[in-house]
């Protein structure tokens, strides 16, 4: 049996996403993509919606957008993707990181105070919602009210996280999602969205997205538009295009399905997993997406690392991932920033034992059936 880490939802017949605007020829930004953002408005229940063609871009536009540059820090949490650091670097602010919770795998919310009190250049946080989990949002938004500070959620993991009832796209400040190929929802592959409450905000992130020019292709190119166009900003080229835009909106119109699979799957999981006492599962929260499902082996009750059982479990045809190696044990950041190892004990430790396993909707009970006693196979053989 094969089963891959990931694998996406994509139509039988690809010819069922496409609308008739793309079928006439009009491929890059315009109507899809409109539509696309006003779903997303809908379904985060936001103000504004720009769609992008990365996650990566999202969270550079936003900070560009705020007008932060050098000499300004940014906190970001060192267990998460190159991205969320890589945003502030493009601008030449400089990271402060931050390990994870000492029970969780969110930032450590409880060293934040401490760091912002005595440290006034810091202008914004880039909490990652790690997995799906959310974070406590409402901490954060008293520390952005006590120190001016912006918030601006790294929600890659995160469409359907949330927090307090609310879904986090819902902000005055932003949030920036991926719809890469193995998240929740695909633009095609590549894809993601900035969402904010704020219009200043959406309409500056909107103009930087696309060469800070006033006018996009669809309104100077279609029939009836004028050519005439300016650039006010300098911009980038992050736009999202009406090809990844049409796969969107055949996605999103099934996203509560595929949730409430992702929900069976995590069941499955705990009530397979729950009697192992070398695994220590990931807790249920409120709110989450779902996106990941990683569990920590004991490494004091296994005689082999998680390197090893990510093999073992290789040969049997399951795909696994780690999500991630910590920011700080990165070639480039260790080399320009030489952050202190021995700062990072919890994000050193989950590093070395975390595993995220297979889930995604199209998973069978066959395929989670076959996950799952393969790990207790093994615990069996390498336990202690």
């Amino acid at each position: 049996m094969k089963i891959p880490f990931h694998k996406p939802n994509i139509p039988c017949n690809l010819d069922k996403i496409f609308s008739e605007s793309i079928r006439s020829g009009w491929l890059t930004t315009g109507s899809q993509v409109n539509e696309f953002e006003k779903k997303l408005c809908q379904y985060l229940n936001a103000e504004h919606v720009i769609g992008v063609n990365s996650c990566t871009a999202a969270l550079h536009l936003a900070l560009a957008a705020k007008g932060f540059g050098k000499g300004q820090k940014f906190i970001v949490p060192t267990l998460t993707f190159a991205s969320t650091i890589e945003c502030g670097e493009y601008l030449g602010m400089e990271p402060v990181l931050v390990d994870s919770d000492e029970k969780g795998f969110t930032i450590d919310l409880n060293q934040i105070e401490d760091i912002i009190r005595y440290d006034r250049s810091i202008k914004a946080i880039i909490p990652v919602h790690y997995g799906g989990e959310p974070v406590n949002l409402k901490y954060l938004m008293e520390l952005a009210e006590n120190y001016d500070l912006f918030i601006l959620q790294d929600a890659a993991h995160g469409l359907e996280t949330t927090y307090d009832g609310k879904k986090i796209g819902n902000t005055n400040h932003a949030a920036a999602f991926s719809f890469y190929a193995n998240k929740n929802l695909t633009t095609g592959g590549e894809g993601g969205a900035v969402s904010t409450n704020n219009s200043d905000l959406a309409e500056r992130i909107k103009k930087l997205s696309l060469h800070g020019i006033t006018k996009d292709g669809w309104n100077r190119f279609n029939t009836g538009g004028k050519w005439e166009y300016d650039i006010v900003d300098l911009g980038y080229k992050y736009n999202l295009t009406d090809f990844a835009a049409s796969f969107g909106l055949w996605q999103i119109d099934q996203i509560d399905e595929w949730q409430k699979r992702r929900g069976e799957i995590v069941q499955k999981y705990t009530d397979g997993l729950s009697s192992i006492d070398g695994i220590i599962l990931p807790k249920k929260f409120k709110g989450h997406s779902n996106h990941l499902f990683v569990i920590q082996l004991n490494l004091e009750k296994w005689n082999i690392s998680r390197n090893i059982f990510i093999d073992k479990m290789n040969l049997r045809g399951i795909g696994l991932a780690v999500h991630y190696k910590p920011l700080h044990q990165l070639t480039y950041y260790q080399m320009k920033y030489d952050f202190n190892y021995n700062k990072f004990p919890r994000a050193n430790l989950l590093f070395e034992s975390i595993v995220s396993l297979p889930i995604y909707p199209r998973l069978t009970n066959k395929s989670l059936n076959h996950i799952i006693d393969s790990i207790i196979e093994l615990y069996n053989i390498h336990s202690k």
